[in-house]
């Protein structure tokens, strides 16, 4: 773990609350918190801002499979491109007796991650990223916002998308 110290110097954070949700589409919501619009971040120790979006594109990625959780870490680049970084499947079974964790995706060289979604995949369907829509019958996506990524793996016991 690293303290702000470590990390000021050329540091990659979110600066403000990205206020991550989405609309019944295939894409994200940036939506500040409060009365801030829009979103703060640095990238090697530069600072950028996006404003408020609706619906913004997510990258493509492979199906995350039946009765899997899978974490997408959305990422912005010094332009204010969105992308995504699709992590590993686990079956949700195996999350919740604690026999498997999820483990957080590495973003992209040059980009900052403001938030991340835990996609649910349930009954007799897939769902893949920039396709489908994040709300498709079997989907559920939950949210949050980063500053960076977390140095713990979510479990059963630790859930930042609660």
């Amino acid at each position: 773990m690293f303290n702000l110290s470590e990390l000021a110097r050329g540091g990659t954070m979110c600066l403000s609350k990205a206020g991550l949700t989405s609309t019944p589409d295939t894409g994200v919501d940036i939506a500040g918190a409060g009365a801030e619009t829009g979103v703060h971040f640095a990238i090697n120790g530069i600072l950028y801002y996006k404003a408020d979006g609706a619906d913004i594109a997510i990258t493509a990625a492979a199906a995350t499979g039946l009765l899997t959780t899978c974490i997408f870490l959305v990422c912005l680049d010094k332009d204010g491109t969105l992308s995504t970084v699709k992590g590993t499947d686990v079956l949700t079974a195996d999350i919740a007796s604690g026999k498997k964790v999820l483990t957080w995706p590495q973003p992209a060289e040059d980009t900052c991650p403001i938030g991340a979604f835990k996609m649910v995949v349930t009954t007799t369907y897939t769902f893949t990223a920039g396709t489908d829509a994040l709300n498709a019958t079997g989907c559920t996506a939950t949210y949050c916002d980063l500053m960076c990524v977390p140095d713990q793996p979510v479990t059963s016991e630790y859930n930042p998308f609660a």
